[in-house]
């Protein structure tokens, strides 16, 4: 993620969004998924090297651990009516981001959505609706949250929103993709 001459900030970010993004991917399937045996390179990605970044993203796994441990959560994100698309891509963004409002754990939480989504379209041999679903997460990062994320002073802000974040706070937002699952059966 070094600098290169001629990338202006916001192509910085965008780019540390791609890796945050895939590596978030990877690791989650290579913690929880062990019938898939995606790459890097298959999610079109590299692996963390800088310290700080390595430590943004173990904070985003622990996050992805406490949304997997919520039975409620995962009974609804696995109803098998609920097949990856763009339509359900955009219904999941939508509602996590339906108030206008950006947040870490808002963040994180469409993070993990996308990977669920990955998983699902997951296909040996056949990467193609893999590399949509990426695609699409990163034009939604480029349009809707990379200006918040920037504000934030970039990833690392993630720390300070997660040491005063408040349980009540994690279970209005909750309600919330609940109700954004339910949405996507009728779907």
């Amino acid at each position: 993620l070094a600098l290169h001459e001629g990338i202006n900030q916001k192509s910085i970010f965008l780019l540390c969004f791609c890796v945050f993004l895939c590596s978030f991917i990877f690791r989650y399937i290579q913690r929880h998924v062990e019938s898939i045996t995606l790459s890097r390179e298959d999610l079109g990605s590299e692996e963390l090297t800088e310290s700080n970044h390595k430590e943004v993203a173990q904070t985003m796994q622990l996050i992805a651990d406490d949304l997997d441990r919520n039975v409620q959560l995962q009974t609804m994100i696995n109803d098998p009516s609920i097949r990856p698309s763009f339509e359900v891509f955009m219904n999941i963004a939508s509602v996590i981001f339906s108030d206008g409002k950006f947040n870490w754990f808002r963040v994180v939480t469409f993070f993990y959505f996308v990977s669920k989504l990955v998983i699902r379209a997951y296909k040996p041999q056949i990467l193609e609706l893999v590399r949509k679903i990426i695609n699409w997460a990163i034009d939604y990062l480029q349009d809707n949250l990379i200006n918040w994320i920037r504000e934030q002073g970039g990833w690392e802000g993630i720390y300070s929103y997660f040491s005063t974040l408040t349980l009540q706070t994690w279970f209005v937002f909750l309600a919330g993709i609940f109700t954004a699952i339910v949405v996507m059966r009728k779907i």
